[in-house]
């Protein structure tokens, strides 16, 4: 079974964005959910397969637009599509009968095969960040390794709290936080995913965070470039001019930990300012 690794972005023709699809597309088949202004972008590229956002609109997605409450700093559109990523790729599902795909942000790069780096039994995966503040609460689908059942638990969850109210309590005592301390932030969908996770809505998430061994290398996925966060906590990896410690060589990409170790990487995402690094990495 192939794995496909599918990207949503719409909105732009960003340079990181068009290196972002190139360099995933070397070693993978790409879906990409997009709009009028991408949809010519990588005609000439073979693996990529380009689905616009329109013939992905569903009575899910209709429904969510209406019952969508911003509670994050960050303006009502920004945050609603990106819920509705997830109602998209539920839909995608639909039509391409793909049993897994693996998730990417528009600014991470998948640099192995995604058929090298799972192998069944498979398991919904993405990134979870485990910190001292009970209040973070952030789980990230950047990396992630999805199917069906992951997009149908987190859109019942989407809905019964903001539609039927019934589960609002589990964001509730963090949007007072924020009230209350000042602190940036708010409710997200990294939030939701988090409460997929500590919820036990989905059983078995299993952390991208975590090193895998691959062809016999310690391999893991990128959190953020610009934060040092990784596998033993906030402070896991080496960081030098405000981001991780990138190191090359002939079998790819390492990061430095402070203990000393090296771990390949598997993927490398330049969330925020690290997105001009993603414009030139192809080059």
């Amino acid at each position: 079974m192939s794995i496909p690794v599918v990207i949503f972005h719409c909105g732009g023709n960003q340079s990181y964005f068009v290196s972002c699809v190139n360099v995933s597309s070397k070693k993978n088949t790409v879906y990409l959910i997009g709009d009028d202004v991408n949809k010519n972008s990588f005609k000439n590229n073979k693996n990529v397969h380009f689905f616009h956002i329109n013939d992905l609109e569903s009575e899910e997605t209709k429904k969510f637009k209406k019952c969508f409450v911003n509670y994050s700093g960050n303006n009502h559109h920004y945050e609603m599509y990106c819920f509705l990523r997830v109602f998209y790729l539920k839909t995608l599902f639909e039509k391409t009968k793909d049993e897994w795909m693996f998730h990417t942000d528009s600014d991470c790069v998948l640099l192995e095969d995604a058929n090298k780096l799972f192998t069944p039994p498979f398991q919904i995966s993405y990134s979870i960040q485990n910190v001292a503040n009970e209040y973070h609460m952030v789980g990230s689908i950047h990396n992630s390794l999805l199917n069906l059942d992951f997009c149908n638990k987190f859109i019942q969850l989407c809905f019964d709290i903001y539609d039927n109210h019934t589960k609002f309590q589990l964001i509730n005592k963090k949007i007072q936080w924020h009230k209350t301390t000042g602190t940036p932030g708010g409710i997200c969908d990294m939030t939701l995913y988090y409460l997929l996770y500590s919820e036990k809505i989905i059983e078995n998430v299993v952390d991208l965070n975590i090193p895998m061994s691959v062809d016999g290398e310690n391999t893991v996925f990128d959190h953020n470039l610009s934060d040092a966060y990784g596998y033993n906590g906030e402070c896991t990896f080496e960081k030098q001019n405000g981001i991780k410690l990138l190191l090359r060589t002939a079998n790819g990409y390492y990061f430095k930990t402070v203990n000393g170790d090296f771990m390949k990487l598997a993927s490398i995402h330049f969330q925020g300012d690290a997105k001009r690094i993603l414009e030139k990495f192809s080059t």
